[in-house]
């Protein structure tokens, strides 16, 4: 930053008319540890179908439906063993989320049993290989909603085992 830029950045008063945060522009990304970036490049574009933005020997940028997810293999943390949080979701209809559990499980991957909160929307999670969790979230529309399992507001401990859909090996069902 230039002098003048640091100059300017440091006179601002925080005292002076601030009443509120400001209105962000939009949503950036989310980035996520890796445990072997070749393998996360592979789940992420060939298992949930997205493009690399941005491709460097210890970080890559994946976008996936508009969301752009980064994923590093250096000065990263894992989450913790049986832990739902952290984890990021993607809307999806019904036909999607039936397709995506059948898929993971063509590719090795095992994914959480549909459940409800309200009766109405259907959920899934599943985990990259790193073990970051993932959520799948119909708003409505998938038949038998109402008689999933309901959880509350989280579904980890109670109507979703986290830990029973961890795993080390996978791969595309043409390998």
């Amino acid at each position: 930053m230039s002098e003048a830029a640091v100059e300017q950045h440091s006179s601002i008063d925080p005292q002076a008319g601030i009443n509120g945060p400001p209105v962000l522009d939009s949503f950036a990304h989310v980035s996520v540890p890796c445990r072997d970036l070749e393998e996360g490049k592979r789940f992420y574009t060939q298992v949930l179908g997205g493009k690399i933005r941005v491709d460097t020997p210890t970080f890559a940028a994946i976008v996936v439906n508009g969301v752009e997810i980064g994923i590093g293999n250096e000065g990263c943390t894992f989450l913790e063993p049986s832990h739902e949080y952290p984890h990021f979701a993607f809307y999806c209809g019904p036909e999607a989320l039936s397709q995506m559990k059948a898929w993971l499980a063509r590719c090795g991957i095992p994914s959480s049993n549909f459940w409800t909160r309200k009766g109405v929307e259907a959920l899934m999670f599943f985990r990259d290989p790193s073990g970051n969790m993932i959520e799948l979230f119909c708003k409505s529309g998938f038949a038998g909603a109402a008689d999933l399992p309901k959880g509350p507001p989280r579904g980890h401990g109670t109507v979703v085992d986290v830990e029973a859909f961890r795993y080390d090996t996978w791969s595309l069902p043409d390998e």
